[in-house]
């Protein structure tokens, strides 16, 4: 595993097997524990063979045998010396091998794809998050009242003025208020952008990223992301014997994907798979995943923040008897700062490595397929930055018209509710003129039948007295 080692396999051609594995040979080219390995054979004088194990893994215990599998089952059965390389330090392993002292402290740590670039044309519009508008809303709605309170109050108390209508100095208190509050509003908001829209639009947003395990677990659960980790690894048998957290993360897991669908075989074949994908995850060693970041272009991927403290050694049979001349030299030159510088120098070498000649770079460009080539230019031009441009420029546009079509639902609701009170003022005209002519009716009528009934009497009395004078 680099930067630990570097191994070239060189396959020997057999026509009697198929098995790709056992017909292999290593050939180890370099690394920082093939260092550290060099110096201690150098001090201790002993020298060394690499081999490739059949299972290529660093093991892990069965319940029901009692034996350890891998490579830590090999040491333990004293069919290798020892093993050095990314090791984690585990209980059950310390049952079957011995350890030295510390090579890496190291910590636990799970890698995500880059946060993808957001929209830019809602660069504007997004600091307007909903949590802000309740307390707004709020606002607006009990200055005018408290504002009516603090003038009619203390005139009721101690009348300075005549108020013709208390309604009416209600809705006066409460329109000048919120007319205050909209200009206020106007002005620090325009001062705000005008510092802030430069860069802003010129470094658009990116979705929130996962830092800690509590995020991890509520994006594997409400966005759908996949977690991944390395087979018979550290982190695997902290998954699977962790309990809190680590306990949920690996029920997830399981019941998400299923127990063998969520191993892989190396972390860099995890690292892979982040990086073609937005929705997974790998947890492995922090060092381990910071170096093939390095490998596979860190504007790629996301890093987690340190989980756990997790330390490597070198796995030596049970009883060995130099383990303490190891551990003096291990000591010394980790005390030293020589393993770090050991460590740095494989990655500024990485980085040289990557620095080749254009003809290099045409012949690989050639090879790669169309996806990894539009891959590649996707993500140069989302880390690259770029200027100004109408279409980071379309939230002021949508904002405007927004406006707009809010300011005409206004305009056309004043305009019903006017001439819906014209025609109920008109409908309250005519009633009053109908019931006024009704009552003229009736007054004319009663008057016309009082005439009626006089002259009717007048006329009765007059005959009535001709009647007497005739006899």
């Amino acid at each position: 595993k680099p930067p630990w080692l570097f191994v070239n396999y060189n396959n020997i051609s057999n026509g009697n097997s198929t098995d790709s594995i056992t017909n292999r040979t290593i050939e180890v080219i370099g690394g920082r524990d093939d260092r550290i390995l060099k110096l201690l054979a150098k001090k201790l004088n002993f020298r060394f063979n690499y081999f490739d194990p059949p299972e290529r893994i660093q093991g892990t215990s069965d319940s029901e045998s009692g034996f350890f599998s891998g490579v830590i089952g090999l040491i333990s059965r004293r069919e290798a010396d020892l093993y050095i390389g990314d090791v984690g330090l585990t209980y059950e392993r310390f049952n079957f091998v011995e350890f030295s002292f510390i090579t890496l402290a190291d910590s636990g740590a799970f890698v995500t794809h880059a946060p993808s670039q957001l929209n830019e044309a809602l660069a504007l519009l997004r600091p307007f998050q909903w949590q802000v508008w309740p307390a707004i809303g709020i606002t607006v709605l009990i200055v005018g009242p408290i504002f009516y309170l603090l003038i009619a109050l203390p005139n009721l108390w101690q009348p300075r003025f005549k108020v013709r209508s208390y309604t009416r100095l209600f809705f006066d208190c409460t329109w000048f208020t919120v007319t205050i509050l909209l200009k206020q509003t106007t002005y620090v908001i325009s001062d705000m952008y005008s510092a802030n829209l430069t860069s802003l639009l010129a470094r658009p947003g990116r979705e929130k990223a996962v830092h800690n395990l509590y995020q991890l677990e509520e994006a594997i659960i409400s966005r759908g992301y996949k977690l991944y980790i390395e087979k018979h690894s550290s982190s695997h048998s902290l998954l699977e014997n962790g309990t809190g957290i680590y306990s949920r993360l690996y029920n997830l897991m399981v019941l998400g994907q299923g127990y063998n669908n969520s191993l892989v075989n190396s972390v860099e074949q995890g690292v892979e798979l982040v990086k073609d994908s937005e929705n997974v995850v790998l947890m492995a060693g922090r060092e381990t995943l910071f170096f093939d970041i390095q490998r596979f272009g860190p504007s790629n991927f996301h890093l987690s923040e340190k989980l756990n403290t997790a330390y490597s050694a070198i796995a030596l049979q049970l009883g060995c008897p130099y383990i303490e001349e190891i551990n003096k030299i291990l000591m010394a030159i980790f005390e030293a700062g020589i393993i770090t510088k050991m460590t740095e120098n494989e990655y500024e070498k990485l980085g040289k490595e990557k620095t080749i000649s254009s003809s290099e770079i045409a012949e690989n460009v050639a090879k790669d397929t169309n996806k990894d080539l539009k891959r590649q230019i996707k993500v140069d031009e989302g880390t690259k930055l770029k200027p100004i441009s109408l279409k980071m420029l379309q939230g002021a546009f949508y904002l405007l018209c927004f406006g707009n079509i809010f300011s005409g639902l206004i305009l056309i609701g004043e305009f019903m509710f006017h001439k819906r009170l014209r025609k109920r003022n008109k409908r309250r005209h005519v009633v009053i003129t109908k019931k006024w002519k009704k009552i003229v009716k009736i007054k004319i009528s009663r008057i016309r039948s009082m005439y009626l009934r006089f002259y009717r009497n007048a006329m009765n009395d007059a005959f009535v007295s001709t009647l007497e004078y005739l006899e």
